[in-house]
């Protein structure tokens, strides 16, 4: 028992070349042929001028090659230009059909190189438009996110401003302390500039800017830039 599997012996029939189906006239094919008028030793075809037999297999003997014969092989020497004959004729054709068929086939060549090299020069030119195009769009998003940046930081720094405005007067600040923002407050006007002449009349201090009056009545009068005063003489 080898690899390719268990030897297995066959049996020859009786016609192992096939030979006798043409002989075989129980075939539905037989049948047929006879219906349509053909007879037994008749050819095939319209006319009936076919073949009459089938094509036998005949085995070959010799080992002398394809097609040769005993007389061409034993002459082998007178029979070698025939190949040489044979590349002559070839040769001798006129070339100007092959160099007209050659000279067309590079002229579609040539047309193809140049529309691939189009083609190619346009894929490039979209390329490069896609690139600029791309690079542009970046930096207009870029440009967008610095103003919406100075955007907000400039609304950041007048919320900024505005707040510390509002610190600054004191009119809107609510502490929960009543006490205490009213000390704040007192201690703001004594401490700012424009309220001295208010701090004065707190103090009783005379402003330098003070005039007085006296009336027939018998009381003197006391005018500041800021208060009235009055004072009874007897």
């Amino acid at each position: 028992m080898g690899l390719a599997g268990q030897k297995e012996k066959q049996r020859i029939s009786d016609d192992p070349n096939n030979l006798n189906w043409s002989k075989d006239q129980s075939k539905f094919g037989f049948k047929m042929l006879q219906k349509m008028g053909w007879a037994p030793g008749k050819g095939l075809g319209v006319n009936e001028d076919g073949k009459q037999e089938h094509i036998k297999i005949k085995l070959k003997d010799n080992t002398l090659g394809v097609g040769a014969t005993k007389k061409n092989s034993d002459n082998w020497l007178g029979n070698t230009d025939a190949f040489s004959r044979l590349l002559a004729d070839l040769n001798s054709q006129p070339s100007s059909e092959t160099s007209s068929l050659n000279g067309d086939q590079e002229e579609e060549e040539e047309e193809e190189e140049k529309k691939e090299k189009k083609k190619e020069k346009k894929e490039k030119k979209k390329e490069k438009k896609n690139k600029k195009d791309k690079k542009e769009k970046k930096k207009e998003k870029k440009k967008e996110k610095k103003r919406k940046r100075d955007d907000e930081e400039g609304e950041k720094k007048k919320k900024k401003k505005k707040e510390s405005e509002k610190e600054e007067d004191g009119s809107t600040v609510v502490l929960r302390n009543a006490a205490r923002a009213k000390f704040l407050r007192a201690k703001r006007m004594a401490t700012n500039s424009k309220d001295k002449n208010h701090l004065n009349e707190i103090l009783g201090i005379k402003s330098s800017s003070s005039t007085t009056k006296t009336s027939n009545q018998g009381f003197q009068t006391i005018e500041t830039s800021t208060s009235f005063m009055a004072a009874f003489t007897v």
